[in-house]
């Protein structure tokens, strides 16, 4: 599970007189692609800690140096709580009130505490054979589709990007995979900056239905997936609240499906945009693994808002936060910071990107990161071993109405 991009998830208590001087807008404007923004460039030399206007009309201080970032994300001063509850500087919040992503310690340390063995080191290698295994069989599918239509190409992004890590989530959870196309709607709508909040509010709530069902269904019958393991936890003197359960599930499925199969797309059409990248990983396997950090790091995917409110005045950079007001950090940007990385815009598929922001930093650090490099890793590793003709076989289309810079579609043929 990845960390989940973040939708606009606005900070709980904002100032309300607006400053003298207009404000730049947050999020950017849409731009096709994952290569690094100027303006974010010009951000992190310039202004490391801007407040802008959100677009509920409200406003929050930007944060795109990687040292400020990382502060904001590790600092008990910046709560992660208040900022998921209540009307905030813009926008909407889709995080549930018993969701692990909207808690502070000790609260978010207890549920971690309960829901990190399932998710750990060694159970997500443990998975590893079979996500290989699923990543081979659904790329001899495609193939096999591609030649009865008498071709060999296919749209990557249905066919293997989305397929796999929602096969893995369906599998690790035990949800029935013939639910895989309703889970997929659902995320797309909680996803959507255009969706109105009463299409957000049924998708959260068909979601939550649905989740409650498949929690009644596993305790009648228990299985061995993470799901039945979760619910012995709720059951054993309580441990988990119902609703926290259910939000948890909510949050695995948005979280360890979409972010991660929307970065699997961006991560192959980072290679496949300069061939060159994809012929190094055919040709040096054994580099992929240390690859799959450098495209997260490189790649500009999420640029959602990852909100905290100051639970006091803290000054950051040159800037002082005064207490309940919005930050937002933006591991997208930290991850470019010239100070961390010697020619952050360049891909560098043999560079050591140690100390990258994508799965987030501190006590929210994505639970499930080591599933999601694991899906990534075995993905690149199919591709490269089965398909090494792999190309593009025209421009991708981008997703647009969303937080998430990611391709829509990804042609390609072999």
């Amino acid at each position: 599970m990845s960390q989940p991009d973040q939708l606009w998830q606005p900070g709980a208590e904002e100032r309300p007189d607006p400053p003298a001087e207009p404000l730049r807008s947050f999020p950017l404007g849409h731009a096709d692609g994952l290569d690094p923004l100027p303006e974010l460039a010009e951000l992190r030399r310039d202004e490391p800690v801007v407040r802008v206007r959100t677009p509920g009309g409200g406003t929050a201080w930007l944060v795109t140096r990687h040292a400020d970032v990382r502060r904001v994300l590790a600092d008990p001063r910046f709560s992660r709580s208040r900022a998921t509850r209540g009307k905030g500087p813009g926008g909407r919040t889709t995080a549930l009130p018993d969701s692990i992503l909207a808690t502070d310690p000790p609260d978010h340390s207890r549920l971690r505490r309960l829901v990190a063995p399932a998710l750990t080191v060694p159970r997500s290698e443990a998975m590893r054979r079979d996500i290989a295994r699923l990543a081979d069989e659904l790329l001899t599918r495609m193939t096999e589709v591609a030649e009865t239509a008498e071709g060999t190409g296919a749209d990557l992004v249905p066919h293997f990007c989305r397929l796999l890590p929602l096969t893995v989530i369906c599998d690790l959870l035990g949800t029935p995979r013939v639910d895989a196309d309703l889970l997929d709607a659902w995320d797309g709508i909680l996803r959507s900056t255009t969706a109105k909040n009463a299409e957000v509010t049924a998708a959260v709530h068909e979601m939550t239905v649905y989740l409650t069902r498949l929690v009644a269904a596993k305790r009648a019958h228990p299985a061995d997936d993470m799901l039945s393991t979760l619910i012995a936890a709720r059951d054993e003197g309580d441990r988990l609240s119902e609703g926290e359960l259910v939000s948890f599930c909510l949050v695995l499925f948005t979280g360890g499906y979409g972010t991660t199969a929307n970065r699997l797309a961006g991560i192959v059409h980072l290679l496949l945009e300069q061939p060159e990248r994809y012929v190094l990983l055919c040709r040096e396997g054994h580099r992929i693994p240390g690859a799959v950090e450098e495209l997260l790091r490189y790649a500009q995917a999420a640029m959602g808002a990852n909100v905290r409110v100051a639970t006091e005045s803290v000054r950051l950079g040159d800037v002082t936060v005064g207490e309940g007001e919005s930050v937002i950090a933006l591991m997208a940007s930290a991850n470019h910071d010239e100070d961390v990385y010697p020619d952050p815009g360049v891909l560098d598929l043999t560079r050591s990107a140690v100390g990258h922001l994508a799965f987030g930093h501190g006590v929210h650090f994505c639970v499930g990161a080591q599933l999601a490099r694991v899906q990534l890793q075995e993905a690149l590793t199919a591709l490269t071993r089965r398909l090494p003709g792999l190309r593009a076989a025209g421009p991708p289309s981008w997703r647009t109405g969303q937080t998430t810079r990611a391709p829509r579609t990804l042609p390609v043929t072999w």
